[in-house]
């Protein structure tokens, strides 16, 4: 019932996860990671002890003999998906013989794409093709979701999508907000939409747009697309939008990150 892509990028020691599917809140259920660790993602009639104890297993094991052992005592193992990277980036799926049609996966160097219900084979050779090329990892992701999704999806609609990325946890900065010094760096969900992945895209951007580092422009530049944008939005001032979106990092006065512009534009419809 779903489409994922399980991913480790060794430039930012980071796994993870996107999935969509005609399944409510699916970010719930098909996406396990644990930072330093590996990520999983068990779908079709999926285990939730695939996620619990294939974590427990990725500590001692690589990829390939955790997808051994959850599966070679699994009695429904061929109504079951799964897909797996280890912290070292080897990659490993299993596809049931029962899974319903399409279903099937494909392995690659540091990944693997898997789906149960797609309208073809065509949708995971597309995922795969974005896998393995450049970009941040939420960037493969992204595209990877909307190219399988290009090529027909899951058969029976959309409803949920979500992409979750952790990486190798780094020194506190003594922020009190600071989710990396504990390995968690994007975990977006959309549960239940009509467009699910063009909804996980406006958020993506935004939270591009609050905690990435980007090019500020100036405001002045774009004056007059500013001024419409915040006439439309009913704001007096660019000061108080930016305050009440939480966008303060990236705001100077005479200054504002473009991807802030980009939101504040869409958000009036202008984009």
């Amino acid at each position: 019932m779903t489409f994922s892509i399980v991913i480790y990028d060794p430039n930012e020691e980071a796994w993870g996860i996107g999935v969509a599917s005609r399944f409510l809140a699916v970010g719930a259920f098909v996406p396990w990671l644990r930072p330093g660790i590996g990520a999983i993602a068990t779908q079709a009639l999926a285990n939730l002890e695939y996620g619990v104890r294939g974590l427990e297993l990725l500590q001692r094991y690589d990829a390939a003999k955790t997808l051994e052992i959850l599966t070679s005592n699994d009695p429904l193992r061929e109504r079951r998906q799964v897909g797996i990277v280890d912290s070292g980036g080897n990659a490993a799926a299993f596809t049931g013989k029962e899974c319903y049609p399409y279903a099937g996966h494909i392995v690659g160097n540091g990944f693997t794409v898997q789906g149960n219900i797609l309208a073809g084979e065509e949708v995971l050779e597309a995922m795969a093709r974005e896998a393995e090329g450049r970009g941040r990892i939420y960037e493969k992701i992204l595209r990877a979701l909307k190219n399988g999704e290009a090529k027909g999806g899951d058969r029976r609609g959309r409803q949920g999508a979500a992409i979750i990325i952790v990486k190798k946890p780094v020194s506190s900065t003594g922020r009190e907000f600071d989710p990396l010094a504990v390995g968690k760096y994007m975990d977006l969900r959309v549960d239940d939409n009509p467009d699910p992945l063009r909804e996980l895209e406006r958020m993506v951007d935004t939270w591009v747009a609050m905690f990435m580092d980007e090019e500020m422009v100036n405001v002045e530049d774009y004056r007059n697309e500013v001024n419409e944008a915040l006439r439309r939005l009913g704001y007096s001032d660019l000061k108080t939008w930016v305050e009440l979106n939480n966008f303060e990092a990236k705001f100077t006065g005479d200054k504002i990150g473009r991807s802030v512009l980009r939101v504040l534009l869409r958000q009036a419809g202008m984009e």
